[in-house]
Formats: C-alpha cells, sequence, structure tokens
C-alpha cells in the first residue's frame, strides 16, 4: 500500500505517542537546577558544630570520662529531675555529647549530609533555626517522657537535632515543588524519606536508641522547615523577593546559634571544673 505524502498543513507526527510533542508555555518561568544554584554554599555552621562536639569529646577523652554516665551529667546530659534554666540548657548542651566515638562518628557523617543541605537550601539563618530549635524541642519531648516513666536517666547526643535537619529538607522538597523540575522535586523527597527510614530501623533494634528524640526531631524540624525562610538564590527569574532571609529570619538565626554557644560554654566550663 501506497501512503500518500505528509501534508505540512496537518502538522509533524511524533515517533511515540506515549510522547507527544510539547512545547512550553512561553510565559512559563524556567525551572532551578538546584545544585547549580546552591551548590556551591560551603558548609559552615555544620563544620562548627561539629567541632563543637569533636572539642568536647577530646576533652572528655583526656580526662578518661567518655562514656561516663557520672561526667556526662557534669558536662550536660539531658537528665530526669532537672528543672527551670537547669533543664533548658541542658536540652541544648546535650547535642554536644556522645557515649562513644562510634556514636560521634555516625552523627558527624550524617550532620555534614544533612546539615550541608539545610545551609543550601534555606541559608545560614535557616540552618540554625531548625538546628537549635528541632534539637531543642527533640531533647525537651525525650525529657518529658523519660519523666513519665519515671526513674533517672539520661540522653545524649546530636541525632535529635540531625533529624530535624532531616525534617526540613523532606519539607522542602514540597515547598520547591514549583521552582524545580517535578522529577526532581520527587528525587529530593524520596532520597531525604529513604534516609530517614532507613536510620529510624537502624535504631529499632537498639535498647540505647532515644526513639522520642528522633521522632520529635523530625516533626520539629518539618514544622519549622514550614515557616523558615529558604535561601534567597532560589527565587525564579523575575520573581519577587519572595525567599530569602528578612531580619526577622536573621535575628532568629542568631539567637538560634547564641544558644547554642551559651550551652556549649556552660558545658565546657561546667566538665572541666569538676573534679
Amino acid at each position: 500500500m501506497t501512503l500518500p505524502p505528509d501534508d505540512p498543513s496537518a502538522g509533524t507526527a511524533t515517533s511515540d505517542p506515549f510522547e507527544p510533542d510539547f512545547s512550553p508555555d512561553p510565559d512559563e518561568p524556567p525551572r532551578l537546577e538546584l545544585w547549580a544554584t546552591v551548590g556551591d554554599v560551603p558548609p559552615w555552621g555544620s563544620v562548627l558544630v561539629l567541632l563543637a562536639c569533636g572539642i568536647v569529646f577530646a576533652a572528655q577523652a583526656a580526662r578518661g570520662e567518655v562514656g561516663d554516665s557520672t561526667a556526662l551529667m557534669a558536662w550536660g546530659a539531658s537528665l530526669t529531675g532537672a528543672s527551670g534554666v537547669d533543664a533548658a540548657w541542658r536540652c541544648l548542651a546535650s547535642i554536644f555529647l556522645h557515649g562513644g566515638a562510634v556514636h560521634l562518628m555516625w552523627n558527624a557523617l550524617n550532620l555534614l549530609m544533612f546539615g550541608a543541605a539545610v545551609e543550601a537550601l534555606y541559608a545560614r539563618p535557616g540552618f540554625w533555626i531548625v538546628f537549635a530549635g528541632g534539637g531543642g524541642m527533640a531533647s525537651a519531648a525525650s525529657l518529658l517522657v523519660r519523666e513519665l516513666r519515671g526513674g533517672a536517666s539520661l540522653s545524649v547526643g546530636a541525632s535529635g537535632a540531625i533529624f530535624a535537619l532531616a525534617g526540613a529538607l523532606i519539607v522542602s522538597a514540597v515547598r520547591l515543588r514549583t521552582r524545580l523540575a517535578p522529577g526532581r522535586a520527587r528525587a529530593l523527597g524520596a532520597a531525604m524519606l529513604f534516609l530517614v527510614a532507613t536510620s529510624l530501623a537502624g535504631g529499632a533494634g537498639t535498647q540505647t536508641t532515644d526513639h522520642v528524640a528522633h521522632v520529635a526531631g523530625l516533626l520539629a524540624g518539618a514544622g519549622l522547615g514550614l515557616v523558615a525562610p529558604l535561601s534567597g538564590r532560589l527565587r525564579l527569574p523575575g520573581e519577587a523577593r519572595s525567599t530569602g532571609s528578612g531580619p526577622v529570619g536573621v535575628v532568629a538565626g542568631v539567637l538560634a546559634a547564641m544558644a547554642l554557644a551559651v550551652s556549649f560554654a556552660l558545658a565546657m566550663l561546667r566538665g572541666l571544673s569538676t573534679p
């Protein structure tokens, strides 16, 4: 059978009926290439937190106090029975404490991974808001549950704050869905969900894991990720300044960083002054 020649007026047929020709709307702004836009942001905040954790651990190791419950209490572990200002500073100071080298190394790897991404997407003020706010709420939730259970107990580690960073990253995938190509936004959200799920599952069989702090940190980070300002670099071309840390965001970030710094200083002073 002989087919007639193509009629130019009929348009061009596609070779695949499932992938028709598509011309983007000329009025639609181009999508962002995420890591080309913010991938060069240095994670100084994450590195600073990791350095503080390393300093505390090195000081404890030099004094032979690594893993010593009595020493951890002096250094600022989150304790049942503490109240008021004493409980408040411990909720943040406990972030810098770790029960051993493996505990520190595991949290360090996750902090550098999640923290660097939050600093890129939310900028540094957003990082401090999520890390300090989410970490503090995770510690407070853990303390409340342990108080309700009764008995003496303590909790240390940065994992609650790290899960807060992960929660903020999951939310960022939703907030950026109109700025990124759909596949990129879905990949970002799926990657974060996978990492969080494997982290939760990895600690499920360990009695020393503070599951309450992990879940509370994740939820707190998601909540803070909804309101924390995204990086100003993530505006689409021609878009009004709807992202970026304004004065309120900057002030909140500075206050969060100061709260962490004060708690770290108190941990060092109390820890080193204890015989």
